[in-house]
Formats: C-alpha cells, structure tokens, sequence
C-alpha cells in the first residue's frame, strides 16, 4: 500500500480577473467559464495528491451562490478529501472579490472525482488522504456517502443495460 499523502498537499490555487469575454448576457460571469475554472484547480490538486495523470470522472452538486461581476478577482481552492483505490475526491470553492472594496464572498462551491489512469487509460491505486482538519474529515464523510451513492448508481445503470441487451 502506498503511504497517505496529508491533505494540506494537494491543496491547489487558481486567481482569476474576469473579464468581457467571460460574461454570459446578464452581464456575470459565464457558469460553464466558472466550471472550466473549477475543473482545472481541482486536476491541480488530484495531480499533487496522486503524482499521477488523472481524469475528471464527474462533478457532484456544484452550488452556484452568488454573481460574479466584470473586475471581480476570483480566488478558487481545491483541496483532496477523500480517496478510494483509484478515484479521488476534491472539493473546490470560489470566492469573489470586488477589487473597489476588497469584499469578498463564496460564490460556488463544487465536488470533482478524479481517477488515476495509466498509459491505457486504466484506473490506476492513489495513495491514500491523511485527513487534517476538522472540516477535512467533514467533507471526507460526506463524500464516502456520495462515493457509495454513485458506485451504487452505476451498478443499477449496469443491471438496466444488460436486462435491456436480454
């Protein structure tokens, strides 16, 4: 078994100035530009934790919780929580500032799942997470409550499909 890697390792920044070609047509920033964003913080933090390549496998309950404006500076953290064999899962929260007044606030708070691959593309074993703080094994357990739901769910997929090829 590999040794745990601390969580505090992976965590990964990513600052952002949003700018016209980021707006959707109410003038705040696109919700698909926020989840590339996201996206990308959050394989910085599965590559610091795994040393791996990885792939996004999906994203679970993204919040969108305020705006963004034009100007605003946009803070994002990703940080690994929990780990399976192969996958992982990251949480990434942004916060907006208005560069005028320096007031910030959570703006979107979302859950990834990486996997490691190798050259093949196949699942490949991560280290596990040495969960640190308080809100690290917070998010950890709710996380195995979502990594359950979601093995579950593929495997119910699974059955439907093979029932339906009968």
């Amino acid at each position: 078994m590999t040794q745990a890697k601390k969580a505090g390792a992976s965590e990964s920044r990513l600052t952002w100035i949003v700018n016209p070609s980021d707006l959707n047509r109410h003038g705040t920033l696109f919700g698909g530009q926020l989840l590339a964003l996201a996206d990308r913080v959050a394989a910085m933090a599965a590559l610091r934790h795994s040393r791996l390549d990885t792939v996004t496998v999906s994203i679970d309950k993204v919040d969108f919780v305020a705006p963004v404006r034009h100007g605003y500076i946009l803070d994002m953290t990703a940080r690994v929580h929990f780990t399976a064999r192969t996958s992982m899962e990251i949480y990434v929260e942004a916060i907006a500032e208005e560069p005028r007044t320096g007031k910030r606030e959570l703006v979107c708070e979302a859950f990834f799942s990486f996997v490691a691959v190798d050259e093949k593309g196949k699942p490949i074993p991560i280290p596990p997470v040495e969960l640190e703080t308080e809100r690290d094994k917070r998010l950890n357990k709710e996380a195995k409550a979502r990594y359950d739901a979601r093995k579950a769910g593929r495997a119910q997929t699974r059955t439907a499909r093979e029932a339906k090829s009968d």
